[in-house]
């Protein structure tokens, strides 16, 4: 039997939770995305796997899994957004798609230009974190595609472009501080001098026009699917130039 103390108690908690739902949401995927990692803990456990000694290709299928599970989380946490997301894509696929290459083409430019730049005038900064998916790319290559190209942007849109679209009132600031929150951290855990920071501008420029797209069409499907665009191109160019 519940006492009326602990039914008001719980009506505030279910009311808190619904009044603050797109604060948690957000908060949630945040933390899901720089902690799914904890996730692989489960196979490995079960087949007791030494995550240091574990080949290239067992710490891939390892990522696929973690990608797996957070993707079902997510899909759980946006099932209603998604649903209009896809209903709305459907509807206007032309137009989401004509937006969606206009921005890139602008964003792939930009980078171009600054990559560039950044080699011409700076040759000690090293894009680390292109290098070392090359090197991924070359010792795993199908399940490089599937997780660099696939399931690597659906999450990171999710992570970058949703949350912060949902938690910022303002677009306009919220383009800018996606795509620079996107560029930096595709630099912070690799860089080995600050030099390597300059990197942040080509991936902040691609992450601004990611956002761009999101914002003029109101669609989360628009940047997932030049997300994946992108990063299959890059990819499949990889394994060509490598021969694989």
């Amino acid at each position: 039997m519940i006492l009326s103390g602990e039914k008001e108690m719980i009506e505030k908690i279910k009311s808190f939770f619904i009044k603050n739902q797109v604060l948690i949401k957000s908060l949630l995927t945040i933390t899901l995305f720089f902690g799914n990692s904890l996730f692989a803990y489960i196979p490995i456990s079960i087949f007791d796997i030494n995550s240091h000694t574990a080949s290239m290709k067992t710490k891939g299928y390892l990522e696929i899994y973690d990608y797996i599970i957070l993707l079902i989380i997510l899909y759980l946490l946006y099932r209603d957004d998604i649903k209009k997301y896809l209903k709305d894509l459907m509807k206007n696929f032309g137009k989401i798609i004509d937006t969606g290459f206009s921005y890139w083409t602008i964003g792939l430019i930009i980078m171009m230009i600054s990559n560039f730049l950044i080699v011409k005038f700076f040759p000690g900064a090293k894009p680390n974190n292109e290098i070392e998916l090359q090197k991924i790319i070359k010792t795993i290559p199908i399940i490089s595609f599937v997780s660099i190209s696939i399931l690597g942007p659906i999450i990171e849109e999710f992570t970058f472009r949703k949350t912060f679209y949902d938690l910022i009132k303002n677009k306009d600031v919220f383009v800018i501080v996606s795509g620079i929150v996107f560029g930096t951290l595709h630099v912070l855990f690799s860089y080995t001098s600050y030099w390597d920071f300059l990197y942040v501008i080509p991936y902040s420029a691609l992450g601004i026009c990611l956002a761009m797209m999101y914002k003029k069409t109101d669609n989360l499907f628009t940047s997932i699917i030049m997300h994946i665009f992108h990063n299959s191109i890059l990819t499949i160019i990889s394994i060509a130039s490598l021969g694989l």
